[in-house]
């Protein structure tokens, strides 16, 4: 779990979060481009250009301040709780993850966990929080 706040609304936040046209500019460092294959309800499936290779992303509405992002890639399948909850005069940014490794990469999931927030936090939060700062 990784928390930032951040000096924009938490709709706003939510906002550019939510809309995968966003993406490449949010997340230069590891998305390339996304594409909508297809939205029904809450559920919005996305195709990602990841540095890594094309993988599979499903948003899931879940709230008016969570947003779960499931994400398939070689290595893992990880789902990412979002929630954007207001804090004063702006947003209380969580990130939660919950990572699956795949065979053979399981036997390191002990040693996995500093690296796995460092990178939520500075392929993320921080790129998230700049993004919703510069443009409120």
């Amino acid at each position: 779990m990784v928390s930032e706040h951040m000096n924009a609304s938490p709709e706003h936040v939510r906002a550019l979060y939510e809309e995968p046209d966003n993406w490449p500019r949010l997340f230069p460092a590891t998305i390339r481009a996304a594409r909508v294959l297809r939205r029904e309800e809450d559920t919005t499936v996305v195709e990602v250009d990841h540095v890594e290779g094309s993988v599979i992303n499903i948003l899931r509405y879940v709230n008016a301040t969570r947003i779960d992002l499931v994400e398939f890639k070689r290595r893992y399948d990880a789902t990412f709780a979002n929630e954007f909850i207001g804090e004063g005069n702006g947003t209380r940014y969580w990130l939660t993850a919950r990572v699956r490794l795949k065979w053979p990469y399981r036997l390191a999931a002990p040693l996995l966990k500093p690296l796995v927030l460092a990178r939520m936090r500075r392929y993320v939060v921080e790129p998230l929080k700049a993004a919703a700062e510069a443009e409120r």
